[in-house]
């Protein structure tokens, strides 16, 4: 019997707060931020926004694994004018394409080489003045690479179109984007496959970042797997922009009840799962697919998942990660065509040490973590990894006796 109770101190959303980062530094305003992310990505792109200088000597810029910063920072190095950058990061980040918001700014005027391997990073960016306002960009890579090109669009001096081409993966940060844009004065039109946004200002104010639905993401899949539960997440909104939230809607299905009640967010799980469908799709909300896909392939195993392609392409190839991990415990995950389905042959002994591979990557660590519940001894390579979204999650996951 898995019951858990707790209250739980989630970290602040590190995707608001980069986007919040960014239009400060393009606001050019100073303006408070309450509930700053301390996340490890989120102290980077502060730090890097911070030390960018007045010279027109080339500046390396160094992101090491921070995804989102890598992506804003193209775009809005690219608007420097005057200055040179080389934006560079980890092994993995220089692994991660580029291409599709390289190629879009480029279109528009942008000055950005690649360094080394066409379509990847490091980045030689020249800052200069645009020469169109109207680009096209694919929208099935990455969400981010939008996300930035939005936050840029006001300050350039005929705004910004942008022609989507193919419908938009984690299409909710976007969403989330414009959301946040809205709240700092900026008007938009959106339509299925295009958003124009004048030049206007952004209009300073102190903003404060809510917490983040993604890290409750782990503790609905806790809850998921437990015959029992009440946890409190602390700090979440209801009606919230991030794309994350969803995972209170999807587990409905699995008998999570959410509630909110000051400020509060609360689930509780007190009866069997009675999901409908066999099959769900991931494809706007790819931060909570690993855990969601760990505790399904736990507890849930003739569940299929579709919509997550793009998870190749993240902080790790997160599929092929799963896929090394899980068959530790006898789980063996069968990825093809973009259906991801299960073959569960675990038999838990709860003496049984596992050591798991991190891939560097937070998200898998945490979600691995969830074997801890049925009682397996784990050990990773680099714990900390968790640093980078969720840095008091060890401590946080005391609170539920949960083992580590």
């Amino acid at each position: 019997m898995i019951s858990l109770k707790a209250n739980i101190n989630l970290p602040a959303s590190k995707s608001i707060s980069n986007r919040v980062l960014m239009i400060q530094s393009i606001c050019k305003e100073k303006f408070e931020i309450e509930n700053c992310s301390q996340a490890n990505d989120t102290l980077l792109l502060q730090n890097i926004l911070s030390a960018i200088q007045e010279t027109t000597a080339t500046q390396i810029i160094q992101v090491e694994d921070a995804g989102t910063p890598f992506r804003f920072l193209t775009a809005f190095l690219s608007t420097q004018e005057n200055k040179s950058f080389l934006l560079s990061g980890t092994d993995r980040m220089n692994e991660r394409p580029i291409a599709s918001l390289v190629e879009a700014l480029n279109s528009i005027g942008a000055n950005i080489l690649y360094d080394q391997k066409k379509g990847f990073p490091p980045l030689l960016i020249k800052g200069k003045k645009f020469q169109s306002n109207e680009l096209i960009i694919d929208g099935a890579e990455s969400s981010q690479f939008i996300s930035a090109l939005c936050l840029i669009a006001p300050s350039l001096k005929e705004g910004l179109i942008i022609n989507l081409k193919e419908n938009v993966v984690s299409a909710s940060y976007v969403d989330m984007t414009l959301s946040i844009m809205k709240d700092f004065g900026i008007e938009y039109q959106k339509t299925k496959n295009q958003i124009s946004i004048p030049a206007q200002k952004y209009i300073a104010q102190k903003y404060c970042i809510e917490n983040d639905w993604s890290s409750a993401c782990f503790f609905y899949a806790m809850t998921m797997i437990a015959d029992n539960a009440t946890i409190t997440l602390n700090g979440l909104k209801k009606d919230s922009c991030q794309g994350d939230a969803i995972i209170s809607t999807l587990c409905q299905s699995f008998g999570i009840h959410t509630s909110f009640e000051n400020s509060n967010c609360i689930i509780s799980k007190t009866t069997t799962a009675q999901y409908q469908s066999s099959i769900i799709d991931l494809k706007h909300c790819p931060d909570l697919a690993v855990p969601f896909i760990v505790a399904c392939a736990i507890k849930y195993p003739a569940i299929q998942i579709i919509g997550i392609a793009h998870l190749i392409h993240k902080e790790s190839n997160r599929i092929e990660a799963l896929q090394n991990e899980l068959r530790k415990v006898n789980i063996f995950i069968h990825y093809e065509n973009d259906i991801l389905s299960f073959e569960n042959k675990m038999t838990a002994n709860k003496t049984e040490e596992i050591f798991f591979n991190s891939y560097h990557d937070h998200r898998i660590v945490m979600a691995l973590n969830l074997f801890s519940l049925l009682g397996y001894t784990l050990h990773f390579d680099n714990k900390l990894c968790v640093k980078k979204s969720f840095p008091q999650y060890w401590e946080e996951l005391e609170k539920l006796h949960v083992a580590n």
